[in-house]
């Protein structure tokens, strides 16, 4: 079993730092299955969120049962606990997931974290919310999703559903405003210069 743990300990910061390189806006067949799953299925994320859970107060158990009981230990564990709550998760990964300078901030707080030795179960639990929220759905694909299931596996490309799943908040923002365009803008244009040339014909006409 100590053999077991200490792999744990070892391997699961190397497939973090792995795992963005190897599946990140990947397209391929399993990797589309997997978008297209959980942006339309509820139960995908619980289960995502679920396994996530469980990674984290696993990997932080091995600690406690190799090394003993620590106050250093409780944070980890707290967080493990705390992503059992599927609300607070879902808007949690996100909040980090489409906000690039949060994922920034958050990352800086991993390497911080790392200068402390005890914090080494902690900043591996912290990058592993990171990860995980790296490739959890957006709210735009999501909102996509509200469609019948054909809808976003015949309408939209492969690069779309990548570009949807991946989107951040000011990619949404911008193609909101590109594909919401207030139509005012253009109408009363339109409306001005129908207008104007009606008076110009009739000022030709009276002449």
């Amino acid at each position: 079993m100590t053999i077991l743990f200490r792999t744990i300990q070892l391997a699961v910061p190397v497939i973090l730092v792995l795992a963005p390189f190897l599946f990140y806006r990947r397209k391929g067949t399993r990797m589309l299955a997997f978008y297209v799953s959980m942006a339309i299925e509820p139960k995908s994320r619980k289960t995502y969120m679920l396994v996530l859970a469980v990674s984290v107060l696993v990997y932080n158990y091995t600690f406690f049962s190799l090394d003993g009981a620590s106050l250093w230990l409780v944070p980890g564990m707290l967080l493990g606990f705390v992503l059992l709550r599927y609300r607070f998760t879902d808007a949690m990964l996100h909040w980090l997931g489409e906000d690039r300078v949060i994922q920034g901030i958050a990352f800086g707080g991993v390497l911080l974290s790392l200068v402390v030795p005890q914090l080494f179960s902690l900043s591996v639990s912290m990058a592993m919310v990171l990860v995980a929220a790296m490739f959890y759905p957006s709210r735009e694909i999501v909102r996509h999703a509200e469609y019948p299931r054909s809808y976003l596996e015949i309408h939209l490309s492969n690069d779309d559903i990548v570009d949807l799943y991946y989107s951040t908040r000011r990619a949404g923002c911008r193609r909101h405003c590109l594909t919401h365009e207030r139509p005012g803008g253009h109408g009363k244009t339109n409306n001005s210069n129908d207008k104007r040339n009606e008076k110009n014909q009739a000022d030709k006409t009276g002449g």
